[in-house]
């Protein structure tokens, strides 16, 4: 009942590629997709093509992803669209596309739609923080995101809907969920769909919910000015400054990613210390079969000292970017090159930032200094 009354009524035609343990996967992707009649296909490998192909043969209508999925399809738009030499072609098109009707912006793009199945209109997003720079491409081209918002043990949450969905909030309240936020900002839940309790686990229960009933999210988040919940991020990933000063990673990895960094994890390295992680310029996402770190490439051709320099000015001069637009209790102190060609992840693409903590902790930073050329 909570979905029906989240997902707009029209004709599903679905491309399913997350695990149906996902609880998303299973209460929207299949059980009220089911409810509905939509049509549901299964994709034998999550292979970019073969995707692709299944989008188009099924003429597909909307898919259920969590954001690294979304991101790691932009990715793939982009990479196409530079291998063709029409980037900026498209960021072009994009910034007039977005005062263009829905309608309008098929046509302008139809090329890419015919490659999507040529009748895809929605994503539904939830489970992790979607970049406003991702959801903003893919409502460019006349995709709307349906961002959402809850955990496994509440069911269902917040989402936003086809008349209110603009970058940057999840929502509001589905019918039937409470939510609420903490004095500490912890998203507070209770409601029908909320779970009773964790299998044998009496005192893991009881840390997880109030006096009153409800439910402790671990997650940080307000209410904006029309209702709408805004997350900031998970408690346990909050950086807690020596001056009491409090930063959420996801503020920053968002402007690093603005100013051209695709993938970065921000850190504590020391108190008081913040760093991002970042992945070899260039990076989209997950590699694909075969890519090797590209400092592996370097070393096998000699190149390896003219590709340093470049990759360190070019890192040095987006991080500087991004300090000149945070504030100054955010602002990075250094970055680390990842040594792999991509981030640990989990099976929904979720970095494992206790891994990246850890690899952190041992390793020496790159500085950012001003007067340092390029950083």
């Amino acid at each position: 009942r909570s979905f029906h009354s989240l997902v707009p009524p029209m004709e599903h035609r679905l491309v399913s590629l997350l695990p149906l343990s996902h609880l998303l996967e299973q209460s929207v992707g299949l059980f009220y997709a089911l409810s509905v009649g939509a049509d549901i296909h299964y994709v034998r490998s999550r292979n970019p093509r073969v995707i692709f192909e299944a989008l188009r043969e099924r003429r597909v209508t909307s898919m259920v992803l969590v954001p690294q999925f979304i991101d790691l399809f932009w990715s793939g738009i982009e990479r196409e669209a530079e291998r063709a030499g029409r980037l900026p072609l498209l960021n072009r098109l994009r910034r007039v596309a977005r005062w263009l009707p829905v309608r309008l912006r098929h046509r302008l793009f139809r090329d890419l739609h015919a490659q999507l199945g040529g009748s895809f209109r929605l994503f539904l997003s939830a489970g992790a923080f979607l970049p406003p720079a991702i959801q903003q491409a893919w409502e460019d081209v006349g995709v709307t995101i349906l961002q959402g918002y809850g955990a496994t043990e509440t069911g269902t949450g917040c989402c936003t809907t086809l008349e209110d969905h603009g970058p940057g909030t999840v929502g509001r309240p589905a019918a039937g969920a409470e939510v609420r936020i903490a004095d500490d900002g912890d998203i507070l839940f209770r409601g029908p769909t909320l779970f009773h309790g964790y299998w044998n686990e009496p005192d893991k229960t009881r840390a997880a919910f109030t006096d009153e009933g409800w439910y402790r999210t671990g997650d940080i988040g307000h209410f904006d000015a029309g209702g709408r919940l805004v997350l900031s991020g998970r408690k346990k990933d909050m950086i807690v400054l020596p001056n009491g000063f409090n930063v959420f990673p996801e503020d920053i990895e968002n402007v690093l990613r603005e100013e051209g960094l695709r993938d970065s994890v921000v850190l504590e390295t020391r108190p008081g210390r913040i760093e991002a992680i970042v992945l070899w310029p260039g990076t989209h996402g997950p590699p694909q079969s075969g890519d090797v770190p590209p400092g592996d490439e370097a070393v096998a051709d000699g190149s390896g000292a003219e590709d340093a320099a470049r990759v360190t000015a070019e890192l040095g001069r987006i991080v500087k970017a991004a300090n000149q637009r945070l504030g100054m209790n955010q602002r990075l102190a250094g970055w680390r090159l990842w040594p792999d060609a991509d981030f640990p992840r989990t099976h929904t693409l979720k970095v494992k930032r206790d891994l990246v903590r850890a690899w952190a902790a041992v390793e020496t930073p790159i500085a950012v200094r001003e007067d340092q050329p390029g950083t």
